[in-house]
Formats: C-alpha cells, sequence, structure tokens
C-alpha cells in the first residue's frame, strides 16, 4: 500500500508527527522488507502473510506503536522500563521515531510468536523468515505434515514444492533454482 494511503490516515496530526510515524514504519520496512503495508485496526500495519506485524499510530500527545500482541509489553518489560506501556501499546515521542534498536527486539520477539502461532486449527502452516518472508507453507492433519507443501529461499524465491501424506514424503519433489528453473525433480 502507498505512503499516500498511510498519509491519508495521518492527516491530522501536524507534520512532525506524520514524519515520526512514517519514519518508524519505514525503519520496521528495513528490517522486514518482504512485509506489506496494509490498514488495519484503521492504523498504518505492516504485515507478513495473513498475520499483522504491527500498527503505528498518532495521538494528541505521544505516538504509539503497537506490536500486534498483548503479550510482547509483558513479555518485554525489563526492555521497556523507559516507555509508557499497557498491554498492546508502547508510547513514544510524537516528533521522533521510535529507536531503532528498541524496535529492532520488540519486532523479532512478535516474529517468533507469529511462528509460534502454526499450525492453525485449520491445519494452515506457515513460517517466516527474519526478513518477513515465507520460509515454509502446507498443512498439518492429526498433528503430521500432509499435503503439497512449498519451501523458498530468504529472498523469496521457491525453493522446492512436495507433498506429504500422513507426515511422510510422497509423490513429486520439484527442486527449483533461484531463477525457476527445474533443478531435480524426485518421485516418492
Amino acid at each position: 500500500m502507498a505512503t499516500a494511503n498511510f498519509q491519508a490516515v495521518l492527516k491530522k496530526f501536524p507534520k512532525e508527527q506524520q514524519k515520526a510515524l512514517l519514519a518508524t514504519i519505514s525503519a520496521a520496512e528495513a528490517l522486514f522488507p518482504r512485509a506489506q503495508r496494509a490498514i488495519a485496526w484503521s492504523m498504518p500495519t505492516l504485515k507478513i502473510g495473513d498475520d499483522n506485524l504491527c500498527h503505528v499510530m498518532g495521538f494528541k500527545n505521544h505516538n504509539s506503536l503497537f506490536p500486534a500482541s498483548g503479550s510482547i509489553a509483558e513479555h518485554m518489560a525489563k526492555d521497556l522500563t523507559k516507555y509508557t506501556v499497557s498491554k498492546g501499546t508502547i508510547q513514544f515521542d510524537v516528533d521522533k521515531p521510535f529507536p531503532k534498536p528498541m524496535l529492532k527486539k520488540i519486532l523479532l520477539t512478535r516474529l517468533e510468536q507469529i511462528n509460534g502461532s502454526y499450525p492453525k486449527k485449520n491445519g494452515a502452516f506457515v513460517e517466516y523468515y527474519k526478513n518477513g518472508g515465507i520460509k515454509a507453507e502446507g498443512k498439518y492433519k492429526a498433528s503430521k505434515v500432509n499435503g503439497l507443501w512449498k519451501f523458498y529461499r530468504i529472498d523469496g524465491s521457491l525453493m522446492r514444492t512436495g507433498s506429504f501424506k500422513d507426515g511422510e514424503q510422497s509423490g513429486t519433489w520439484t527442486t527449483y533454482a533461484a531463477n525457476g528453473r527445474v533443478v531435480k525433480v524426485t518421485k516418492f
């Protein structure tokens, strides 16, 4: 989503505050270049896949980073003693971006939470690299890998596809070069 859409949400705030919020999102994007911009909960948001990584929003006397998880602030309480924190938000200065080292620590903790939230009840599984790109995706059935799975390189290129049946490799597995060329086909 274009910066203009973020600015449409943030236009009610003074220019310096808008800059601080956009700089915070830009710093998060530098850490997670595969993340996508969105508006969620009426706030500028970064998503990895279907999961919210973080939101930012301005208020009259502060800006807030919402790590899209109420347990981050509790989990990182010792690191956040210099901030005003509630269950789902970490406040920061209205005219300065959120400090990059702490932002990195918070977002990597959030990524661990996202990865740990899979598989979902419906069996869907996704694992993300630290850049926000997908590492692997597939399904589980009765706690075993099952069905079509795809594995990706850190640059986002498809590395391997294949199927599992009750936790065992089955069918045709294909390995790809980074340019998409088929390198190897194996039958199980």
